[in-house]
């Protein structure tokens, strides 16, 4: 299974952002396109020596020797807590197999390591020989590794390695019995980890403690606030990355009054606050000191439920730098979870469902929710999936979860989204609900929600403009008011090739591109609202809320922005099945149909 062109391009724009820069110059660049090829390619085995030794971009990047003339090798590591050295050989060729020709020269280079015979290595084996052969000496694993992200590897290949590692292993016992191949789907994985938190280990005090062990290693008991406070300093967001929510800011009655109460009655916090929960991969209990209280080490832990307590605390400290805040202890419950994820996802479910939460916010749970926001973030783009605090301006490469959930409904092939978007907009959230299913799919590719909440954007800011311009003019005023998901719905068709593309939308590109077919689409729309006015005694408003009277808008509006008015095609598709909820056929084929509109990337 080779990379999908999406997964390549995110790729790429991991490997140009956080490896490439960290690479040795080449030796004997080609320029251009030749060199940014071979440096992602050089790139993609710094990737993989970072995850399989857990190292830094920069120290895995100055593993890589990777050059025009490197006999096979691209990266050579020695990871010293396993006494492992890693030689590395990766192929950045999309839908392509890993040859015998690329095998060949692996072995090659793998056989003069072996012996210590450097003559014929590039300059930055040779500036490196000293390293390598304090590894090659005091190494107990030599680990051939095979990194590709193409259509596997050719059965040539595979008999050239294991006939290296079967000539070989006679005199060097220490070459590992097989080597390790990491193909796409490997690839992806380590894409898809890069962008997690890191990891967050921590210790608390708990005073007051009990604990119980039947089932899960559970303690409770109370915390200095002020602790905790240290851990949101220390890791900041990274400390509540199982929770549904972040921080909500300062501007809450919630953070009025969490403040307040440490001001003047911090004794009395411990009782007038819920609590905090948190889970954890381990718990390791320590002593019981009489001051401190009972020590906890925790691996992997993560405030799951009170981060509005404690980012609140925080930013009183902040604020209050002489206030203090040392007599405030909070009620607290630290569960091991080990690694069981829907165990965590049903404790924090359940804890934050005794809270004021909108079931909207569950949806930060998903795990689809957390893949979007990696992806995203490899294009330089916040995703805003669970509630935080964001300030109030406005920010081009932000993405709030509604905004997105909005932006796919206009671009899906479904009409009623349209009635549902100006009715009943919450259920687009609603985790267990079809209209989030449908939106939110494993499918979902960052590139279409980032293409399609730009596109959204731009609809509506054009929509804020006619409707100024349309001031005073009554139905087509409201219909430019109203119609944003309308118009969204007809001109979106447009822009489907884009948005099953591996490119981010250029806003100048699209602003340019979309003018002209964003006014015949609008005078499209409003001519098909002008006909339905005529027919019921109903405003734009009461239109695009009904299913019934939107739906035959949008046809019209459609058939007309498409040009589509002799289609031998359509009274076929138009016959109603019987049991449909909406004319489905119909909807499809217009979508189909749908000029498309380039030169947006």
């Amino acid at each position: 299974m080779s990379l999908s062109s999406q997964q390549t391009a995110l790729l790429n724009a991991k490997l140009d952002a956080t490896f490439v820069p960290h690479l040795a110059p080449l030796l004997q660049p080609k320029g251009g396109a030749d060199d940014t090829v071979k440096n992602r390619s050089r790139a993609l085995a710094a990737l993989v020596i970072s995850a399989l030794c857990e190292v830094s971009p920069d120290e895995a990047s100055a593993s890589v020797v990777d050059d025009y003339d490197d006999y096979g090798i691209d990266a050579m590591h020695y990871h010293a807590s396993t006494t492992t050295l890693y030689l590395v050989q990766a192929k950045l060729k999309s839908g392509s197999q890993f040859t015998q020709t690329e095998a060949n020269a692996f072995c090659q280079g793998v056989r003069k390591l072996i012996r210590q015979d450097f003559a014929g290595f590039n300059e930055h084996v040779l500036r490196r020989q000293t390293a390598i052969e304090d590894a090659v000496e005091n190494c107990s694993r030599i680990e051939l590794v095979i990194v590709h992200v193409g259509a596997g590897m050719s059965a040539h290949a595979d008999g050239a390695l294991k006939q290296l590692i079967a000539e070989e292993k006679n005199d060097e016992e220490r070459l590992c019995s097989d080597y390790s191949e990491l193909g796409a789907d490997r690839v992806a994985i380590y894409l898809h980890d890069s962008g997690a938190d890191a990891r967050v280990d921590g210790t608390v005090h708990l005073k007051a403690s009990s604990y119980r062990d039947e089932g899960r290693k559970t303690y409770i008991g109370f915390v200095a606030l002020d602790r905790l406070v240290t851990l949101h300093k220390q890791f900041g967001k990274a400390l509540y990355t199982k929770n549904i929510r972040q921080h909500l800011g300062h501007k809450t009655d919630v953070n009025a009054a969490i403040r307040q109460t440490l001001a003047d009655r911090p004794r009395e916090f411990e009782h007038l606050n819920n609590g905090v929960t948190i889970l954890a991969e381990r718990i390791d209990p320590k002593n019981n000191n009489a001051h401190r209280g009972k020590r906890l080490d925790l691996t992997g832990l993560s405030i799951i439920n009170g981060a509005q307590t404690v980012a609140s605390a925080a930013g009183f400290v902040e604020d209050q730098p002489n206030a203090s805040i040392a007599d405030a202890y909070v009620p607290i419950t630290v569960i091991q979870a080990d690694l069981d994820h829907d165990f965590s996802k049903r404790v924090t479910r359940a804890r934050n469902h005794q809270n004021p939460v909108y079931s909207q916010n569950f949806a930060a749970l998903d795990d689809e929710q957390e893949r979007l926001r990696r992806e995203l973030a490899l294009l330089g783009v916040h995703y805003a999936y669970k509630p935080e605090a964001l300030g109030d301006a406005a920010d081009y490469n932000r993405v709030r979860i509604e905004e997105a959930a909005q932006a796919l409904a206009v671009v899906t092939r479904d009409p009623r989204f349209v009635v549902y978007l100006k009715k009943e907009p919450g259920q687009l959230l609603l985790v267990e609900g079809p209209s989030y299913k449908s939106l939110f799919t494993p499918s979902l590719t960052a590139f279409r929600l980032l293409n399609a909440v730009r596109f959204f954007r731009y609809v509506q800011a054009q929509m804020r403009i006619q409707e100024k311009a349309a001031a005073g003019t009554g139905y087509e005023r409201l219909t430019y008011k109203h119609g944003d998901y309308a118009i969204g719905f007809v001109l979106g068709k447009r822009i489907e090739s884009t948005l099953a593309g591996a490119t981010a939308v250029d806003p100048a590109r699209l602003s340019g591109a979309l003018s002209q077919p964003f006014d015949e689409a609008r005078q499209a729309l409003w001519n098909a609202v002008s006909a339905r006015l005529q027919q019921a005694d109903k405003g734009p408003l009461a239109i695009v809320r009904n299913v019934g009277e939107a739906l035959p808008v949008l046809r019209e509006a459609m058939i007309n922005h498409y040009n589509l008015h002799s289609d031998p095609a359509l009274p076929h598709v138009s016959i109603a099945v019987p049991g449909e909820l909406y004319p489905v056929k119909l909807y499809d084929y217009l979508a189909s149909k749908a000029p498309q509109i380039g030169g947006l990337t």
